[in-house]
């Protein structure tokens, strides 16, 4: 039962980056990654309840970070698609680590329109992939793979709060 968190952790550490792979080149993350890390959760939480807080605190993170990335949705910052992986992280994350989640996600955020900003104003790329959010930019679209910004916040979150440490130590009690 031990290896059952921390394998649901690696899993999500997989579609993330996936997510941010997928966003880069063609500005869409798939439904398929937000629920394959929704379903991660419940196998690692009752495995592993000691490493999480309490399940309604996870659930009420949710519907925070639900309503904060449907308002970015409306008011057309993210995607659909970033606002359900920002919606499921934020389950993961649970409330203790929901602040530091957002105001990760929101650096980052800023960092990489810093960096579209520089792309759509200076078009240094000869032939971006097409559809891809360069290409987008370079094309006088506003465009920004916020699923980047959402992956990364989370990640520095989770090791904020500790909990990636948490993991890593079930690992090596199960190694040693």
């Amino acid at each position: 039962m031990a290896i059952i968190s921390p394998t649901m952790v690696f899993i999500v550490l997989i579609v993330t980056l996936l997510s941010c792979i997928s966003d880069v080149r063609s500005l869409h993350i798939r439904n398929f990654n937000s629920l394959v890390i929704l379903f991660c959760f419940f196998p690692a939480y009752f495995a592993s309840p000691e490493s999480f807080n309490a399940l309604w605190q996870h659930l009420v993170a949710m519907v925070i970070m639900f309503v904060v990335s449907y308002v970015m949705f409306v008011f057309g910052m993210m995607g659909g698609g970033d606002s359900k992986l920002g919606t499921v992280l934020g389950l993961w994350i649970g409330l203790k680590g929901l602040m530091p989640f957002i105001f990760y996600m929101a650096i980052i955020g800023g960092f990489i329109g810093f960096i579209a900003l520089v792309i759509f104003r200076k078009k240094p790329f000869k032939n971006p992939m097409p559809g891809s959010w360069v290409a987008e930019l370079q094309d006088g679209r506003n465009a920004l793979p916020y699923g980047v910004a959402i992956s990364f916040g989370f990640w520095a979150a989770f090791f904020h709060t500790g909990f990636a440490c948490s993991q890593l130590n079930e690992v090596l009690k199960i190694i040693h």
